[in-house]
């Protein structure tokens, strides 16, 4: 399988992300049972297709949820 262009597969710890509070990087990642959990497992790397189902803490003090994040 070739990706495209500059496509991720994974989003761990430490990788950055554009949000609406702009560019930062992972800090935790939390896996939820259910997309909009504000709870979950935590984890240091996800398939990019699982995003939706996690909590993400950044390090610019803010956290979102994962369909509020895109891997830079």
């Amino acid at each position: 399988m070739k990706l495209e262009g500059n496509m991720r597969r994974q989003i761990k710890l430490g990788t950055k992300v554009d949000s609406r509070f702009g560019e930062a990087k992972v800090q935790s990642i939390a896996l939820c049972e259910q997309e909009g959990d504000k709870e979950g497992i935590p984890v240091k790397a996800i398939w990019v297709d699982l995003k939706d189902r996690c909590v993400f803490d950044l390090d610019n003090g803010h956290w979102c949820y994962g369909y509020q994040v895109t891997p830079c």
